[in-house]
């Protein structure tokens, strides 16, 4: 028995001997390991930037393109070789774990006898080595935070570069779409109407179109181009002569000559229900503009008035809150500034511009003549707008933008149309402009325009349709697919899809 006991006792010692040899020679494997690390780090951080880096260069090729006159050397270098460093030192980490594992499962397989003392050291050396893993995914996270200290020097720097490299992608994005090619190409006309629609939208799919005829609202479905009627209302008493619908819900609202204005909602597929008649307006009401929010809306009549409504939905009703009376002549359209701070609107021979004061409330600011009269008028963005004019012997679209707070006509961008002597502008057919397209949709007498705002600010027309007569009213869809008019001379809708090549 005591034979047997000290044999055990020596089998035991020579485990344990064997356990710690080779827990130091592992302890020896890691920290080489680690001191190559260093030494790559050392080599590319302090090595001539000449020099070629083995076994790396082919993970980093940004380096090729750099040169030492490029850049800060110190913050771009961890900038470029972060990632590379910290896989290095994931790599092994993830080698010591797996070592960690396989030395404890050959030991248990080796030696099913070892006593709990001995369990206990392996323990031990095993919470050591675990705790050599953490101290290095530490030295990952400390990594970080010495790149982020490193460039905290250099962050106005490089926040400089990156928006300047983001305005140049743009400035690209925008020159491609400014170099396409714009084509209509004609889908429906089949749909004849005799009498006048000066009014057409669309609900935010793209699948509803709303149009009139005199006093009558139309419902139709719109499909790839194509026009099914699916239903008829007639609750204004004289023609309906401007449509707004809104981007959220499947209301809509219009305006007539008979002073009123009308809510609309969908109630099914094919059904909607009105609202009473609102009216404040004692002449026609000529235009109508939501608000983003959807909670106000801007109307415009013949009375030299403009009146501010509150919008809710979801009752389908309005109520009226003020009146904006500066204008002396018929208030013919208007436009918000993306930020809504701004209203501008259009009478014949002038435009106000409107602040929003710190209650919320539309406040005068300014009013400035136009020496060319016209109807419509559109804020491109919070330096410029546009002047639609409308006397027989001038074809411009007059460009304004601002110039010591006050928006002053720049006649260098005046965009010149197509000449025509037959006739004014007509009133109606708003402005549209799909920005993600870059495409301002006018027209002007007998003519439809596409037109591209270019860089600096100047103007291109894209393409024109001449519809050879006056009386031209529609606009396009959302998403600046399709177009789509009612004209005097066919008596019918006509559907094209706006193509770019």
């Amino acid at each position: 028995m005591q034979s047997i006991q000290s044999q055990t006792l020596s089998i035991n010692q020579y485990t344990i001997a064997k356990i710690e040899e080779y827990f130091f020679r592992l302890d020896q494997e890691v920290e080489l390991a680690f001191t190559k690390i260093d030494e790559s780090i050392d080599s590319i951080l302090f090595i001539p930037f000449k020099f070629e880096i083995p076994q790396l260069q082919t993970q980093i090729p940004q380096f090729v393109q750099l040169s030492e006159s490029d850049f800060n050397f110190t913050s771009q270098i961890l900038e470029s070789v972060s990632h590379l460093i910290k896989q290095m030192i994931q790599n092994k980490i993830n080698k010591k774990q797996q070592k960690l594992n396989q030395q404890e499962e050959n030991l248990l397989q080796r030696d099913s006898q070892i006593n709990n003392n001995q369990e206990e050291y392996i323990n031990k050396n095993k919470n050591f080595l675990e705790e050599d893993i953490d101290s290095q995914q530490l030295q990952n996270i400390q990594f970080d935070s010495i790149l982020i200290e490193g460039n905290q020097e250099n962050n106005s720097k490089i926040q400089k570069e990156v928006i300047q490299v983001d305005m140049q992608q743009k400035q690209q994005e925008q020159q491609l779409i400014i170099n396409q090619q714009v084509e209509l190409k004609l889908i429906d006309d089949s749909n004849q109407q005799s009498g006048y629609c000066f009014a057409i939208v669309f609900d935010t799919t793209g699948q509803i179109m709303i149009s009139c005829e005199y006093e009558k609202i139309k419902i139709w479905n719109f499909e790839q181009g194509r026009l099914k009627l699916i239903n008829t209302y007639s609750e204004h008493k004289d023609t309906v002569t401007c449509l707004v619908y809104s981007k959220v819900r499947n209301n809509f609202i219009s305006g007539s000559h008979d002073n009123t204005i009308i809510c609309w909602q969908q109630i099914n597929q094919n059904d909607w229900k009105c609202s009473q008649p609102f009216k404040q307006h004692n002449k026609t009401v000529n235009c109508l503009m939501l608000n983003k929010q959807e909670d106000q809306l801007i109307s415009g009549g013949c009375n030299h008035s403009i009146k501010v409504w509150n919008v809710d939905f979801i009752k389908n009703e309005l109520n009226f809150q003020y009146s904006l009376d500066k204008h002396s002549n018929s208030v013919e359209s208007f436009s918000f500034n993306s930020s809504e701070t701004i209203l501008v609107s259009c009478g014949y021979t002038d435009f106000i511009i409107w602040e929003k004061g710190a209650q919320g409330k539309w406040e005068f600011k300014y009013r400035k003549y136009v020496s060319d009269s016209g109807h419509k008028i559109y804020l491109i963005n919070d330096q410029q707008l546009l002047w639609v004019t409308l006397s027989v012997s001038v074809d411009d679209i007059l460009v304004f933008e601002i110039q010591n707070g006050i928006f002053q006509q720049n006649i260098n961008k005046t965009i010149k149309l197509n000449k025509n002597n037959e006739c004014l502008d007509d009133s109606y057919f708003p402005i549209i402009q799909n920005k993600d397209k870059n495409i301002i949709l006018v027209r002007h007498k007998h003519y439809i325009y596409l037109i591209r705002q270019l860089n600096y600010g100047t103007f291109n027309i894209t393409v024109s349709l001449d519809c050879q007569n006056d009386k031209i009213y529609g606009t396009m869809t959302n998403n600046g697919q399709y177009l789509v008019f009612w004209d005097n001379k066919q008596m019918k809708y006509q559907s094209y899809e706006i193509l770019n090549k």
